[in-house]
């Protein structure tokens, strides 16, 4: 058990390792294992999660539950294998609501979703949703803009009044985030308006396999309406998703979807590497919208998969294959269907060569130090030129 005699800052996120959605999990471990250590006030990470019942035995499999009775909050729920101290909002906010209220600092790593949907679920006001974090917020990181999503979202898909409210609840619970924090970060590849830092992701490539000879597309994605699955409509193809949403998106598409050929693999986090090292498939359905950064992108290209992009991602990058709607999709599919392995091979390695400007993850960590190490004047990041740690 933490000791919270001592100081600490409190860390909230919504994923973390194996309790993975996609790629905010994926983000938060690199925060796990490059900037936690260096932080010069011990951290305490807390994970909010949904509290519905599917997710919540989801989520039982990978922590430890403890029980401390006689005590104020008397159960704990943690991940012993992170190597940082932790907290899962379950069974109840009793242990997490006393741990951030205690805090030196208080930092968003991502949005909390699950507030704004257990919220949504009572009905309640944007002010009763942020009045869960009863205090300051020092920071927050931003991953994907409500606005943007959400405004998409509408554009593909039949919505009743009540949901469109629930929607513009969201929007509005994350714009007050942003504005209430005393610093906002955009994690995206492009400059975001009204954000204080551009900090974009990092990702090292590492495996730079050589391209697959397959025109079998892949989809490693959530099958949410911006990642645009329906474009794989007839198109040979296989992908890395929940079946349980994939089965419930297209029934209030504005237009009909219809798969031909499609076969889905159900997500898991664990799966994730095997699935892009399959050699049944070897272009990768990246032709996301409103995409800040794309995990799956620079691991598609990682691994071989020759990838069709969205026109508006990473726009300065010279690249051929890209697409906005289904029929430009299509036709580039075609396109990259009749490339020799070798001509594939050069395209990977130019994309390779660009992205690679993203790849260093100690900038990536002593920039996010800046800001979590910060004191006054001062800021202690891992180099000989340090100030003093003393905090």
């Amino acid at each position: 058990m933490i000791n919270l005699n001592e100081p600490y800052d409190v860390y909230v996120a919504t994923e973390v390792g194996n309790v993975s959605n996609g790629g905010v999990s994926k983000w938060v471990d690199d925060w796990v294992n490059n900037v936690a250590p260096h932080l010069i006030v011990k951290p305490i990470l807390i994970l909010e999660i949904e509290q519905q019942p599917d997710w919540i035995n989801f989520v039982e499999q990978f922590v430890d539950v403890i029980h401390r009775p006689g005590s104020t909050w008397e159960w704990e729920y943690t991940m012993s294998q992170l190597p940082i101290a932790n907290y899962f909002s379950l069974p109840d906010r009793r242990t997490v609501d006393m741990v951030i209220k205690g805090a030196r600092k208080f930092h968003l790593l991502s949005y909390p979703l699950p507030i704004m949907m257990y919220g949504n679920s009572k009905d309640w006001s944007v002010e009763k949703m942020r009045k869960i974090y009863k205090r300051k917020i020092d920071s927050v990181c931003i991953h994907s803009l409500e606005s943007e999503t959400l405004k998409y979202q509408q554009k593909l898909r039949k919505f009743t009044k009540k949901s469109l409210g629930y929607q513009q609840k969201s929007i509005d619970f994350q714009n007050s985030l942003i504005k209430d924090s005393e610093t906002s970060i955009w994690i995206g590849l492009d400059n975001e308006e009204d954000f204080d830092f551009m900090i974009p992701n990092v990702y090292k490539f590492e495996h730079n396999l050589s391209a697959v000879d397959s025109n079998i597309v892949g989809f490693p994605a959530r099958c949410e309406p911006r990642k645009n699955l329906h474009y794989l409509q007839k198109i040979e193809s296989i992908a890395l998703t929940s079946e349980v949403s994939f089965k419930s998106s297209f029934d209030d598409y504005r237009k009909k979807v219809k798969f031909s050929n499609l076969k889905i693999k159900d997500y898991r986090a664990d799966k994730i590497e095997s699935f892009y090292k399959r050699d049944d498939w070897g272009i990768s359905h990246s032709c996301f919208e409103n995409e800040p950064f794309g995990y799956g992108i620079f691991q598609s290209i990682d691994f071989g998969k020759i990838p069709i992009l969205h026109k508006n991602w990473c726009k300065k990058m010279k690249y051929p294959f890209r697409a906005s709607t289904q029929k430009q999709f299509e036709k580039q599919y075609a396109e990259i269907s009749n490339l020799s392995v070798e001509d594939r091979n050069t395209y990977l390695g130019d994309l390779r060569d660009y992205l690679s400007k993203y790849s260093s993850i100690g900038e990536w960590r002593d920039k996010l130090l800046s800001i979590y190490n910060q004191d006054g004047d001062q800021v202690w990041l891992p180099t000989s030129l340090s100030p003093s740690k003393n905090v």
